[in-house]
């Protein structure tokens, strides 16, 4: 039932393009050096290493340094892509309250996508996991420490995964959170979660970094797929994208080959990649969520509109609640945010879900039950905007 596995609309970006543009978390480009490259070639590593670079990230099927100011132009290397996290700063911290034209019973998302349907029959998606990728996790939180199974930290490359900016512990908390707070219960409350840092405290990364992340959350830290270190984990969860000028009303396979291939690898293994479709709006689709392997996800609001800001365009695949989605952060606290951020993790919880009852199913079967039991939105079938149309825990776990 998924069609965008079969019509792919590459979108190449030229590697000398994305190496002079720097985006910022505002989505700004600038004409700038860029502070991180990658290398593909031993040939490309060691002429740039013999320049004065140092290697700083190894993600398999490329390298990434860091380099004296021009030297990595003066090597045509590309740029190491930066990457954000997907929360729209415009609805930061708003608290819960029925959206315009809604209902005073609006309970929340649980209500709106039928998973408290699914934990009053006894699936809370326990013994499922989630590899988070993200900000990091607050395993201090009430709500979040009983989830917690480890994880790593590739900007400080330690084995601490601690949250400094708290956007990773509010996309975890929607996936598991235990209902101390009963509207901070997760989707899948007794999931465990393992927690990839790949955003610093701004909230920005590196491309490279999810590369690695993606293979590490696969092969667990030896490396090698099918070892007992494996997580064995039902799904990747990132809530992160890159901005403006890379958003994709089409597909992207080929504008960061590294990651197209290794989102490929994981569903190969079949792990369902949950990725945000971004905050651009109608401009389209951002990195990874536009690609062809990733399960794509926009934002809708309680009265199942879509939401201004959620990426729309042809890779997108369905949608989720993104507004003023009430979960935990940093300390002991709680906050309301939107974003497709937001959005993705309730995917990921419900992937849990479906794993739960239905144990055996490979990625694909995941996939077509997400999509073939979604609440049809927008224009008939699969569209731009809701894609299959708002996913419905109830019924996909059947």
């Amino acid at each position: 039932m998924n069609t965008k596995k079969y019509f792919i609309l590459f979108a190449a970006l030229p590697a000398m393009l994305i190496m002079v543009s720097i985006v910022n978390a505002r989505g700004e480009a600038n004409r700038s050096l860029p502070d991180r490259v990658i290398a593909h070639t031993e040939n490309e590593t060691s002429e740039a290493v013999s320049l004065g670079c140092e290697v700083v990230r190894d993600a398999k099927t490329l390298k990434a340094l860091r380099c004296p100011r021009g030297v990595a132009v003066s090597l045509s290397l590309a740029e190491d892509v930066r990457v954000f996290a997907l929360r729209e700063n415009g609805f930061v911290n708003e608290t819960r309250r029925p959206e315009s034209g809604g209902t005073a019973a609006y309970t929340g998302p649980l209500n709106q996508i039928g998973a408290d349907i699914v934990h009053n029959a006894s699936n809370t998606g326990s013994g499922r996991k989630v590899v988070v990728l993200d900000t990091g996790y607050n395993y201090f939180h009430p709500e979040l420490v009983s989830s917690y199974l480890g994880g790593k930290d590739f900007v400080n490359n330690d084995n601490d995964p601690m949250d400094d900016e708290g956007h990773g512990s509010h996309v975890s908390g929607i996936i598991t959170a235990d209902g101390i707070d009963p509207k901070a219960k997760g989707v899948a409350p007794d999931a465990g979660i393992i927690a990839g840092k790949v955003l610093d405290q701004n909230g920005s990364g590196y491309f490279s970094d999810i590369v690695a992340a993606i293979y590490w959350a696969v092969d667990g830290s030896d490396g090698v797929y099918g070892t007992g270190d494996d997580f064995g984990a039902d799904g990747i969860s990132m809530s992160l994208g890159t901005a403006a000028p890379y958003v994709y009303k089409g597909f992207c396979n080929n504008a960061l080959p590294d990651l197209t291939n290794a989102i490929k690898y994981a569903v190969d293994k079949n792990i369902t990649v949950v990725a945000a479709a971004g905050n651009s709006g109608g401009s389209g689709v951002s990195i990874p969520g536009c690609i062809s392997y990733s399960t794509t996800v926009g934002a809708v609001s309680s009265t199942d509109k879509v939401a201004s800001f959620s990426g729309k365009g042809n890779a997108l695949d369905i949608t989720a609640p993104g507004v003023s989605i009430y979960s935990s952060v940093l300390g002991n606290g709680y906050a309301s945010w939107s974003g497709t951020s937001m959005a993705t993790p309730i995917i990921s919880g419900v992937v849990a879900l479906i794993k739960y009852a239905n144990p055996t199913a490979i990625q694909s079967v995941v996939e077509n039950k997400l999509f073939s039991t979604a609440k049809d939105l927008g224009r008939s079938g699969k569209d731009t905007s809701y894609g299959w149309g708002r996913v419905r825990a109830n019924l996909a776990v059947q």
